[in-house]
């Protein structure tokens, strides 16, 4: 053994070992000013996309307005941003594009999670920039015109959900146009939601009524330009809540902010409500489908869209069936969260030719694998309380003729006139005797039958739509007709008699529910022309 060459031979090796070591430093050193720092990087994503939910006083449990409030998040940020957890947004598919997307491009998620890996660096703090500024309890759009105070809720510690409907008084002695809503919450950590609904007297509609909503994380409502929502002289507000209580006992004073038009509006904005309100979802089911449709009698666009469901639901879509026979996914949701009541506002909006029917999917999961479930082992129904289920799909529409959109009943009515003028010996015009408190007396519903044929068409308003529903398996006794009615609220029995220039029609619904039309051929009397639009 030669001690001196095994010197050298050691020697070479610690000097490699070194030089190794050495490179290893400086790549550490070079990935280290390579990775993003708050100061130059983070604060920017954050200041964009979190800060406004995530300071003091809103709903968000911690605030990010600093590199020292950030800090002890940071692998919770990375993970939640990595997960599409954070920011909430639920759009998962379709081809609508929304000017409120708040979802993270993924160069700003690869820098979050980039910088977490990198142990978080700071960078010249004092360059950073500062977080945006919110006049907490202030409003966001300025000074309203109009303020709604709402009476105060004192909610106890603890206990289940709570609904109150609370009349906020407006009384104006004018009709006014409203062109923004911003709901402003007393109290953030209770108040899960609100739907604001206009009133005159004891008639409540909150589709008609329809005004403006609040929920967790989204934005003061300012409505396209050129639109509104019309306010009636002498109306009031009923602010539908829903509170979740604390821990603590709290209390709320809720407002609401009304901004009007300066002059005249051009285009009413409606909220149309794609619903479902006959299902009984059996427990335990996991995947259970509800469908509803909406048929558009005339031309016009659609501004925004606003599924709605409750802790059962799975996942959302809105199919729209052009009159040419394709169909096209506008917007699916395949995560429902019922924490977020996102609007989803279109960056452009969709043109709707007239016969177009925008139909609503929706999945939900009653089983015991669903950990926001609140009883599996009951079927669900229709309900306003979370322990019920909705099926919503809501719509702001504005249509191309006219200040606002036709009425179930003027859509009925000029269908009436065109389906008589074609086939005048075929076309009924009959009308439903009242059999509950909305029901419409001697109002016109097109019955197109032809004695002895097999099938025909009924068109009848549910709620505030008016659909063209297939009469099928007609059979015939003399004048004397049954079959099955074809409905997208289901499926049901029609019982009549079509005799002469006379007829009449039972509806066999669910329930034992009964509803009776009687009228004659349409070519018999008048038809009356569509009525106005109450002046707006």
């Amino acid at each position: 053994m030669n001690p001196t060459r095994n010197l050298h031979t050691a020697t070479l090796v610690l000097a490699s070992l070194a030089a190794v070591g050495s490179a290893r430093l400086e790549a550490s050193a070079a990935a280290a000013a390579d990775a993003p720092t708050y100061s130059s990087h983070v604060a920017t994503i954050l200041n964009q996309h979190c800060v406004s939910c995530h300071r003091p006083g809103q709903i968000a449990p911690m605030s990010l307005r600093s590199y020292d409030e950030v800090r002890p998040w940071v692998k919770s940020i990375a993970q939640r941003v990595a997960d599409g957890t954070m920011p909430p947004w639920h759009a998962t598919g379709g081809t609508a594009k929304f000017v409120n997307d708040r979802s993270l491009e993924q160069a700003a998620i690869d820098t979050l999670v980039s910088w977490a890996q990198s142990g978080a660096p700071a960078g010249d703090l004092a360059t950073a920039p500062p977080p945006p500024q919110y006049p907490d309890g202030e409003w966001q759009l300025g000074e309203p015109d109009f303020v709604v105070t709402l009476d105060p809720v004192e909610l106890p510690a603890g206990g289940p959900d709570q609904f109150p409907k609370i009349v906020g008084k407006v009384a104006l002695p004018d009709d006014k146009w409203i062109t923004a809503v911003e709901i402003l919450p007393g109290n953030a950590k209770v108040v899960h939601h609100v739907i604001a609904v206009a009133v005159k007297g004891f008639d409540v509609d909150p589709v008609d009524g329809w005004v403006g909503a609040w929920a967790a994380g989204t934005e003061p409502m300012v409505f396209p330009e050129g639109t509104g929502r019309f306010l009636e002289k002498g109306s009031n507000i009923i602010a539908d809540m829903h509170y979740h209580p604390a821990d603590t006992p709290q209390s709320d004073v809720t407002r609401i902010g009304l901004h009007f038009a300066d002059g005249k509006i051009e285009k009413e904005l409606t909220n149309l409500w794609v619903v479902n309100e006959s299902f009984e979802i059996p427990p335990g089911a996991t995947d259970y489908e509800l469908r509803a449709q909406h048929r558009f009698w005339q031309n016009g666009k659609i501004f925004a869209f606003a599924p709605h469901m409750h802790y059962r639901g799975k996942d959302f879509r809105y199919v729209a069936h052009w009159p040419d026979g394709t169909q096209e996914t506008l917007l699916e949701v395949a995560r429902w969260d019922f924490n977020w009541q996102t609007w989803y506002r279109l960056a452009e909006p969709i043109q709707v030719p007239e016969g177009t029917v925008l139909e609503a999917i929706a999945h939900y999961d009653n089983s015991a694998d669903n950990p926001a479930n609140p009883d599996p082992t009951q079927a669900v129904r229709f309900g306003n309380e979370t322990k019920d289920e909705m099926m919503i799909g809501f719509v702001d529409f504005v249509a191309d003729d006219g200040v606002r959109p036709m009425t179930p009943h003027e859509a009925r009515t000029r269908e009436l006139q065109r389906l008589a003028a074609a086939q005048p010996d075929m076309v009924f015009a009959v009308s439903a005797k009242p059999v509950e408190k909305r029901s419409e007396p001697h109002s016109f519903a097109p019955l197109v039958l032809e004695t002895g044929a097999s099938e025909g068409v009924f068109y009848v308003i549910w709620g505030r739509q008016l659909e063209p529903s297939r009469i099928h398996d007609l059979r015939w006794d003399g004048t004397a007709f049954a079959g099955k009615v074809d409905s997208p609220r289901g499926s049901f029995d029609v019982t009549g008699t079509l005799e002469g220039r006379k007829a009449s029609a039972t509806l066999h619904l669910p329930q034992g529910r009964l509803v009776t039309f009687d009228g004659e051929l349409a070519g018999s009397h008048p038809v009356a022309a569509s009525p106005s639009a109450g002046g707006r």
